[in-house]
């Protein structure tokens, strides 16, 4: 992959241009990750791709090797894997609460303990999941709860 890179103050807006031979899965994973530094992400949903706003996200879930993306009232699909999406999101207000999900610590409503040192979260929407015991510790940090 070649990187170029051109200054100049003649530019008024910084923009990135993509050449390559066709769509692969490589380019479409950069597309993403520089989706991401707007926080915009790219999912899928009934055939259609849509960019939506890394605020509107509730919580973002791994099964059987497919991620999917939580809102208010929508599920989508993303291509990225969810350690991708950890990498960005955490210096953001999301965490890590199990091996398969990342919350967006915005949209928690409520926090009930639950066995075996294990967190149920409520989410402004009414959906609970839960916090495996691994990350309950530092999901009580975050929220400044010790």
């Amino acid at each position: 992959m070649k990187i170029e890179i051109d200054i100049n103050e003649q530019y008024t807006d910084t923009g990135v241009k993509i050449c390559a031979p066709a769509l692969t899965k490589d380019v479409e994973n950069v597309v993403a990750m520089l989706r991401m530094l707007n926080m915009q992400i790219g999912v899928r949903k009934d055939d259609e791709t849509y960019l939506l706003d890394a605020e509107k996200i509730l919580y973002i879930e791994a099964v059987d090797r497919r991620t999917f993306v939580y809102t208010d009232d929508e599920t989508y699909e993303s291509e990225m894997k969810l350690y991708e999406m950890e990498q960005e999101l955490l210096k953001r207000d999301f965490l890590r609460i199990s091996k398969q999900s990342i919350v967006n610590l915005r949209k928690i409503k409520s926090l009930k303990a639950d066995i075996n040192r294990k967190v149920r979260l409520t989410l402004v929407n009414g959906e609970q999941i839960v916090v495996s015991r691994m990350y309950s510790d530092e999901l009580r940090r975050k929220l400044g709860l010790r």
